[in-house]
């Protein structure tokens, strides 16, 4: 089915539901929920003997979500879809270039998920039929049925399993069958043991453990494969000071080298060797080598003083060092301390956020790389139709934006107006700088985004 035929159902199955509002029926319910966007975004003119000389981008966002409950049958319908346009046409090596600038029209339609489901057949299987995701070894977005059996065999013991076709929008690639299965276990109370599997080409597994030996102690542990190769294991212990209310985290990560001959990124129907030839520089997942993360975080909120907390956080990455180390895989370590405050009475409506972060990598000798950046969110109420946010993350050296993902320099702000609690506007201005920016001839990077939500 051709893009504009999918638009014209996706604004039909819109419009239909808007006559309906959100009501109470004879025969059942239904809500309907709609997110309109519309982002413009500009810089100074980029380096034209690079990329495009295009300076600026605009684009309309739509996302629609329904929900419809038959009370006779018991049967449930849930839809989620996103449309986005390009609306000016953005030329090919432009700076804001996206899949949906390769589309024909400059226009695409995404079925996020659309099925029918129905809970407890016989009293212990739950049933869903349509597009869905899964959430095994890996999140799985396919076309099928997915069933899910309480007490199978044994009492505490639940099973799950799923198959069809798999999703995906990027490619033209086969859309091959996937299957998967779930099993959990309850010995006892407060104590899951669970293990999953998910069968495409090769098969991925993950197991783990929730434990929660005491109301303030939570213990979670996970081993993966991918592919038949290990991918990750994970410890993380929480725990909370009855006398304080001192919450304490600490976590050991421990990540494998990807294969690249044979991991598929998380995508099932895109491998690295599928881009071995194209331009990957900036594709993190393929490049990361072996690692082991140590963090530990402690929050601490302070007496007589509600609604106020401080926080602390400690991080440190060692490589395996049989490994050359780069801009993507280095030893290093971070520290961010800050404060929260939310619901503090004097301070009525109001959320704040403010820290620092120092890091440092002593990547050899003759190398090392440090830098500082400070970082504030802001949400204030401003009676009761009116929200401004604001907000920055502001770092001294860009040096590990490749590790951390972040631009250098970014600021924003935003105001909102209700005109109910889930009826809104509003409007969001964003300006971001980093040096990767620079290759390109570039400064900055302004946003501005206005968005409607509502609620049938």
């Amino acid at each position: 089915m051709k893009i504009k035929s999918y638009c014209s159902l996706f604004f039909l199955l819109f419009f239909l539901c808007s006559f309906l509002y959100s009501k109470n029926f004879d025969w059942g319910s239904l809500n309907v929920r709609s997110l309109s966007k519309y982002q413009v975004q500009w810089s100074d003119t980029p380096d034209k003997n690079i990329v495009s000389g295009d300076s600026n981008d605009q684009d309309f966002y739509e996302i629609l979500g329904v929900d419809a409950f038959h009370k006779k049958s018991g049967l449930s319908f849930n839809f989620l879809g996103k449309y986005k346009k390009d609306l000016d046409g953005t030329p090919e090596g432009s700076i804001f270039q996206d899949y949906v600038d390769t589309r024909a029209n400059k226009e695409e339609v995404n079925i996020l998920y659309a099925y029918i489901e129905k809970e407890d057949i016989f009293g212990k299987i739950d049933f869903r039929l349509g597009r869905q995701y899964a959430y095994s070894s890996e999140t799985v977005h396919f076309d099928g049925l997915y069933l899910k059996l309480h007490d199978f065999g044994l009492k505490h013991v639940n099973l799950s399993l799923f198959g069809g076709s798999i999703v995906q929008y990027y490619s033209n690639l086969h859309q091959d069958g996937v299957g998967g299965i779930n099993l959990e276990i309850n010995p006892f109370e407060k104590f899951t043991f669970y293990i999953d599997s998910v069968f495409y080409q090769k098969t991925s597994y993950e197991s783990g453990i929730y434990w929660m030996p005491l109301d303030y102690l939570k213990v979670n542990a996970k081993w993966s494969m991918i592919n038949s190769h290990k991918r990750f294991w994970d410890i993380n212990v929480e725990g909370t000071c009855p006398v304080t209310k001192t919450l304490v985290n600490f976590e050991v990560y421990n990540h494998y080298r990807i294969r690249v001959q044979d991991d598929f990124l998380y995508d099932y129907t895109s491998t690295v060797s599928d881009n071995i030839g194209k331009d990957i520089k900036r594709f993190f997942l393929g490049r990361e080598l072996g690692y082991t993360d140590y963090i530990i975080s402690l929050s601490q909120p302070i007496p007589k003083y509600e609604g106020i907390a401080l926080f602390v956080r400690f991080m440190k990455r060692n490589i395996f060092h049989n490994y050359y180390e780069d801009l993507y895989n280095t030893d290093f370590y971070s520290w961010t301390t800050g404060l929260s405050i939310e619901n503090f009475a004097p301070l009525k409506g109001t959320k704040f956020n403010l820290g620092f972060t120092y890091w440092k990598e002593q990547r050899n000798k003759y190398y090392e790389g440090k830098s500082k950046s400070f970082f504030a969110d802001l949400e204030q109420e401003i009676g009761e139709k009116f929200e401004i946010k604001g907000g920055f993350f502001y770092k001294t050296e860009d040096v590990n934006s490749l590790i951390e993902g972040e631009a250098a320099h970014n600021y924003y702000g935003a105001i909102k107006y209700k005109f109910s609690e889930d009826k809104w506007a509003q409007i969001k201005y964003e300006y971001e700088t980093d040096d990767y920016y620079h290759e390109f001839g570039l400064d900055h990077i302004n946003i501005l985004t206005i968005s409607l939500h509502y609620t049938f």
